[in-house]
Formats: structure tokens, sequence, C-alpha cells
């Protein structure tokens, strides 16, 4: 078991008032809580374990919270993956600063360096980076933070975490460590981490499609019919796949891929009218052309990644 602690501190006009929504304290904590759990699971898998526990009180006038991030992987399930501790998870997430000097970038400097925008591409670099371009701008990025980045449940996550921003008299949102200031998002970057709203199509843009695409695989399902996460260019993407010949080497064990393996596929993507009366897609993988072996997991003990190929890192999906 490994585990890190790290002081969460509220700064701003409800400090000093000594007054702070309850409530959005909460949540903002769960929200730690939250990106903490699903960072682990996808750079650690199934077989790692995490908790966020909370170890200090509120005091008036002092909104300082002792976080203690939790990570135990079971014995059981231990294999030659390589699992990240708790202390290299919360830098990888920007909590923290263990490892900076080979980690360069974590998911919240991307966050902030995107300020709420979509790349305009991302490029493969090497086997473990990516590089992503907005704009006239920039910059590389390991390929486990691009994934984290695309990752719907890390973003509606962060978005928890930085609610008291948006919504009460908090200026600022620290992590400290031993005193010494981790890292700050302030009230005015609190929009580059809201979840992403759904925007209408206009009525002269397209409602229905095919185009071939890449998706890294996230989530699986062994059952047909059922729905399938992939990530691409940071975007996560729900697809069903209906390809029988895909499904036919599935059943007879003729596929084989692990979690973060690639998919190069016809999609068919179509614009629908849910439940809630808005816009929403509706993606169909209709042929399955390639699967793709995933890049080697990136290494934050300054190796180079060139382990055998026997020794991949990554949970293996059988039928």
């Amino acid at each position: 078991m490994s585990s890190t602690i790290l002081e969460v501190v509220f700064e701003g006009p409800a400090v000093q008032a000594g007054m702070i929504d309850a409530r959005l304290l909460g949540e903002s904590l769960a929200g730690y809580s939250e990106v903490f759990t699903r960072a682990n699971f996808i750079v650690n898998g199934e077989a790692s374990e995490a908790v966020v526990l909370v170890e200090s009180e509120f005091k008036q006038g002092s909104f300082v919270a002792g976080l203690q991030f939790v990570q135990n992987v079971r014995e059981t399930l231990i294999t030659a993956h390589h699992f990240l501790d708790a202390a290299g998870l919360t830098a990888l997430i920007g909590f923290g600063w263990k490892n900076r000097e080979v980690l360069k970038e974590s998911l919240i400097d991307l966050y902030k360096w995107l300020k709420g925008s979509k790349p305009d591409k991302a490029v493969q670099v090497g086997d473990n980076n990516t590089e992503i371009t907005l704009g006239q701008n920039k910059k590389t990025v390991s390929n486990v933070v691009l994934n984290m980045y695309g990752d719907s449940a890390i973003r509606i996550a962060l978005g928890r975490l930085t609610s008291p921003l948006r919504q009460a008299a908090i200026d600022r949102i620290v992590t400290k460590q031993e005193g010494t200031e981790q890292n700050a998002i302030e009230k005015a970057e609190a929009e580059y981490f809201e979840p992403e709203s759904l925007k209408l199509e206009t009525e002269s843009s397209p409602m229905e499609g095919h185009r071939e695409a890449v998706l890294i695989v996230s989530k699986v399902s062994f059952v047909e019919g059922t729905t399938w996460n992939f990530i691409e260019k940071g975007a996560t993407v729900a697809a069903k796949i209906e390809d029988e010949d895909f499904w036919e080497k599935v059943h007879q064990h003729k596929v084989v891929f692990g979690d973060g393996d690639s998919l190069r596929v016809l999609l068919h993507w179509k614009v629908v009218i849910g439940r809630n009366k808005k816009l929403m897609p509706k993606n169909t993988i209709e042929k399955v052309y390639e699967v793709m072996e995933r890049p080697k997991q990136l290494r934050l003990d300054g190796s180079k990644g060139n382990e055998p190929l026997k020794q991949r890192t990554g949970r293996k999906f059988r039928l």
C-alpha cells in the first residue's frame, strides 16, 4: 500500500468571513476523490484500489482539509504491470509535485494550457507521448495524461472539484504538501474545468455520416449490442460494434487485445434527439479493419519502457 498526504486550502472572502457553503465544500472534496480513484483505474487497472480520506476538521477562518490519497494493489492480482503509487498518481493529475522532473506535464497543466478549447490536432511522438496543437502553439504530453484528459468521468469530477470557484466567495483552491504550495486553481481558470455542454447543431450541419477513425479502447463489453467506450484525440466516444466478422473472431479467441489498444474502424455517426429533447450522438462501428497494440506505458522511474513484449503492461481481454 502507498499513500501521500496533501492539504487542500480554500482562499477568498468566504475564509475571512468564516462562512462557506458546506454543500459546495463537500462537492469539491468529493471531486478530489473521484479524480484520484478514476485516474488510478485508468493507469493501474482493476488490480489496484484507491481511496481518499479526510484527515482534518474545518475551523472558522481556516478552511483547510487534510486529504490522504491511498492506493493499494491486491496481492492476488499482481502481474508484470508497472503500478504507479499514490504520490506518482497525484503528480500525474497535478495535485502534487513528485517526479515532476520526469513527468513534465500533468493533467491539470493540460487543462490550463487548453483553456477549455479542444486540441486542433494530436500526433503520436515516439512510444509514449503525443504532440498537441492548439492554434500556433504546440505541447507534448504523455499518452497517459492525454487519455485521462479524454475521460468524461474525470472531466465531471474536475468540474465538481472547482465548483466553489464558480459559485462562492472563493478565489483560489490550493494544494499544499508539508506547507509548500503544489498547485493552485484560480477563479478565472474555473471555466477551463467545466464539463462539456451539448451544443445543438444548426440546420445546415450534417446530421449523419461515415468516417474512418482510430479509437483507443477505454471500456469494453463482450455482450453483443452493448456500448464500448473509446478515446479519440482526447475526447470520449461511445459506440456499438456491429461487425459480425469481428465478433466471430472474438468468440473464436482469434482477437485478443488490452485496455489502451486501438481499433481502426469505419464509424457511422448520427445525431439523434434524446429523451431530454436535446441532440446527442449515436455511434456505430460498422467495420473493424485492424486491432493495433497500444504504445508501452509511460514509466516515471526514468526508464525508456523497452521491456519485452511479453511483459507489456495493461489488462488482456478474452471472451
